[in-house]
């Protein structure tokens, strides 16, 4: 038994509806398929008439880490499909997933992630460059991971639930916390490049800027001058240098203003008092 949750934030609606297709899609499918509404406005409004879906509205924004755990807490199922609203799984995702949960250890299954087929944009192409990795060779074999994602994944919830489920408080960084005390546990996170999720988000320069430092600023958002300069030489080598290779001059200096970006964003969430709390 499956179920599966979107956790949505002022998404368009042509994106989410392709989001709930491709989960409904499924040759596996989930026996229920519910929109999380994390305090957009306006609120979410979709036609059910197919009654594909069902849509949860919160009244007030609460950020990633108590959407997801809103989803844990709401499922009745074993295992449980948390999907991005801008990304979509392809018709076997589920079917090759669950296979590896045969392994009572497994507690999380993910694959990799890449652009939609029109992705075409500057920003895009940085983001399946630096952000999504997609052009590595991750090779066919699925591998025991060091860390968690939540972009498209299957959960088993009586592990999450084990560990105390995503931490409400975290408004990024969720996921890899979550992970973290999924392996300190003793249980295992696989990622299994045959399953690959695809983005199909219009990211700009700011939004990708804005995710780098999301994904990478960490649950307590340190960001100390040793952080800033290791930062910067990796904008150099390799981002900027991919960038360059692949004769994508803008691109690279994307790549020049990522360090200085997430060190003046830390700067100005410290001082304004809007560092994340943890607890």
């Amino acid at each position: 038994m499956i179920s599966a949750y979107i956790p949505a934030f002022n998404v368009d609606t042509k994106l989410l509806l392709s989001v709930v297709d491709s989960i409904y899609h499924q040759s596996v499918k989930p026996q229920t398929i519910t929109i999380l509404d994390d305090g957009s406005s306006p609120k979410i409004k979709l036609p059910n008439s197919s009654s594909k879906f069902t849509v949860y509205n919160n009244n007030l924004n609460r950020g990633r880490g108590f959407i997801r755990k809103l989803a844990i807490d709401d499922a009745d199922t074993q295992l449980v499909l948390l999907c991005d609203s801008t990304n979509t799984i392809p018709p076997e995702f589920i079917k090759t997933a669950i296979d590896h949960f045969k392994d009572p250890k497994v507690a999380a299954v993910s694959g990799k992630i890449a652009n939609g087929s029109n992705a075409s944009s500057m920003a895009l192409n940085w983001r399946g460059r630096h952000l999504f990795k997609q052009d590595h060779d991750f090779g066919g074999i699925f591998q025991e991971a060091v860390s968690l994602t939540t972009y498209g994944t299957l959960l088993r919830r009586s592990a999450v639930l084990e560990v105390g489920n995503f931490n409400p408080s975290l408004r990024h960084s969720e996921d890899k916390d979550l992970g973290n005390r999924l392996l300190n546990a003793g249980y295992k996170i696989i990622g299994d490049p045959n399953l690959v999720v695809h983005s199909i988000k219009n990211d700009t320069i700011f939004s990708v800027l804005e995710r780098y430092w999301r994904w990478y600023g960490g649950t307590d958002e340190e960001f100390s001058m040793k952080d800033y300069w290791n930062a910067f030489k990796a904008s150099l080598r390799p981002m900027m240098q991919e960038d360059i290779k692949a004769n994508d001059w803008s691109a690279a200096f994307v790549s020049f203003l990522c360090p200085h970006y997430g060190y003046f964003r830390h700067l100005y969430r410290k001082f304004t008092g809007k560092l994340q709390k943890t607890h």
